[in-house]
This record gives structure tokens, C-alpha cells and sequence, in this order.
């Protein structure tokens, strides 16, 4: 079986070190048996810059002297093995790299380890704040937070999902029901940069075309909207009554009458009234009831968002 390479136990004691070493090297001169001796010497002498790489320059001479101990007759003055300055440092930006691509195995517990590291040094900022600037201050403004208040990023983004699954429903809605009760209506909405689940999916890509601005102008848009349905509720009662009271009440159906003349003196003025007021109601159906209403209500939302009403 082959031994373990010295490397895995670099910064284990310089005894078994040594140990992991030595083996490697017998190893290494049992499979060069047919090379020559220069070419042997070469092969060990890299085997052991190689580990000694993996050592701290501070502590070499402790990991030597172990080798030593194992090949008390090898002169190890003859192997050229490169001093601490020559050994070839990595760079910053290499650094840099590696950590990068060691950063997605690390562990939740490992990254914050590294990170309270990385803030000690000021690199990075340690904060409880899962937003910062102009957004934070929007957040605490809107839900009355304290500037200490803490803010868990977990629970925000659960939050942010279920306001918006419940603003994208009521949009959806409030605007299929505007659609079928006011089809001729100049007020639409703005579908220039897509519906809102699309503009509010491309703003947070970071969509340079679909901004912040441009999604609350779009949620502006259904708030008003969704306001001046359920705030035409109310006034559109008051409406219809009014209009009823003007075409079928007793004293409208008397001056229709008037108005008509004719009859002569003989014709009961009451009976005129009488089929006046039922020819009247034939009128009076679920589907004139129901667009007397829809047309109030559309007309106080129009006269709303228009701001007429306001």
C-alpha cells in the first residue's frame, strides 16, 4: 500500500511529519531503483521542497532535525532544499482567487467566523441591517422603526414575498374587474414595461430599464384604481336612489304624465298615473339595476383617480 503523501500531516508534530515523510521517500527510492543516482537525488530533492512548502518558515528547522533523526547517516546539507525567501510567495489577486472558490463549501458557521475575521480587519462592515441607505430609511419610515430597531434578512424576505403574492393577486383582480365594467374607460394601465409581476422581476435583476420608481408608479396606478372601486361603493347607492327617485317616484310619474297631456277630462287622472308608472317599470330589470349601479361606481373611480373627487 502506498504511504500517505507528507503533505496531509504538514502541520502535524514535526515527529510524525518526519514519520510521513521518511516513508514517502523510502517509497520513492524503491520505485527509482532503475534511475540513475542523479536522477534519484533529483526526485527526493523535490519530494522534500515539496513538503517544506507546506511548513512555516519559523518552524523548518524542528520539522529537519525529525528528518534528520530518521536518516542519521543522509546528509541533508547536500540536499538543495530552497530558504524561506526563496520560496516563491503566492500573490494577492491568487489569494484572493482561492478563497473565492473555497467560499461556497464553507459551513453558516464557517462564514461567519470569516466574516467577524474580515470585520476586524476592516474589510468588511459587520451589521445587523440587512439593507442600508435610502432603503432602510424607506422600511423603518414606513413601518415606524427605531434606527436601532434590528431587522432579521431571513424573515424580511418572507415578508417582502407575501405582501407581494397579495399585491400581485389584488392587482390582477382590480384590474379584470375595471376591464369588464368599464371597457370604454381611458384609464388603463400601463402595460409599456410589462405587468407587475414582470416589471417587479426585472427591477430586482437590477434591469436598468425597469427601476423602482417605474413599480410604484404601477402600484400608484392600482392603489388609485382599487380606491375608487370601494370608495364608489358607497356613493353609488346614494346615486341610484337619486335616479330612481327622479324617473319613478310618485311625483316624476305625475308630471311624465302632465307632460304627455291628452286624455281628456273624462280619463281618471290616477289611472293615467297608474299604467304611466307600469310601463315605467317594465324598465326596471336585474341587468338596469345592475348597470345603473356598475356605471355609478365607475364614474365616481373615474372622477376619483382623475381627482375631481378629491
Amino acid at each position: 500500500m502506498q504511504p500517505a503523501p507528507a503533505n496531509n500531516v504538514a502541520l502535524a508534530e514535526p515527529v510524525t511529519w518526519a514519520a510521513a515523510l521518511g516513508n514517502r521517500l523510502k517509497y520513492l527510492q524503491a520505485n527509482l531503483a532503475e534511475e540513475t543516482g542523479d536522477n534519484r537525488q533529483v526526485y527526493l530533492e523535490e519530494e522534500l521542497r515539496r513538503a517544506l512548502q507546506t511548513v512555516p518558515a519559523s518552524k523548518r528547522g524542528l520539522y529537519l532535525d525529525a528528518l534528520a533523526e530518521r536518516f542519521p547517516t543522509w546528509e541533508l546539507a547536500t540536499v538543495a532544499v530552497a530558504g524561506p525567501a526563496a520560496v516563491t510567495q503566492p500573490m494577492p489577486d491568487e489569494i484572493v482567487k482561492a478563497f473565492l472558490q473555497l467560499a461556497p463549501q464553507l459551513s453558516g458557521e464557517q462564514r461567519e467566523n470569516v466574516k467577524q475575521k474580515l470585520a476586524a480587519l476592516g474589510l468588511v462592515i459587520a451589521t445587523n441591517k440587512p439593507i442600508e441607505g435610502e432603503a432602510l430609511a424607506d422600511v423603518q419610515a414606513k413601518l415606524k422603526l427605531g434606527p436601532d430597531d434590528p431587522i432579521d434578512p431571513q424573515r424580511l424576505g418572507k415578508l417582502f414575498a407575501a405582501f407581494a403574492e397579495v399585491m400581485l393577486t389584488l392587482d390582477q383582480l382590480a384590474w379584470n374587474v375595471w376591464r369588464s365594467a368599464a371597457p370604454k374607460s381611458p384609464i388603463r394601465r400601463d402595460t409599456s414595461q410589462g405587468d407587475l409581476r414582470m416589471l417587479t422581476r426585472r427591477s430586482l435583476a437590477g434591469d436598468a430599464e425597469a427601476s423602482a420608481a417605474q413599480v410604484q408608479k404601477q402600484l400608484e396606478g392600482t392603489r388609485q384604481l382599487i380606491a375608487g372601486l370601494l370608495a364608489g361603493l358607497g356613493p353609488a347607492g346614494r346615486n341610484f336612489a337619486r335616479r330612481y327617485q327622479q324617473r319613478y317616484a310618485p311625483d316624476a310619474v305625475r308630471e311624465a304624465v302632465r307632460a304627455e297631456g291628452g286624455g281628456g277630462m273624462f280619463v281618471n287622472a290616477e289611472v293615467r298615473c297608474w299604467k304611466k308608472y307600469t310601463d315605467l317599470a317594465a324598465e326596471i330589470t336585474d341587468a338596469t339595476i345592475e348597470n345603473d349601479v356598475q356605471e355609478a361606481v365607475v364614474k365616481y373611480a373615474e372622477d376619483l383617480i382623475r381627482g375631481t373627487n378629491r
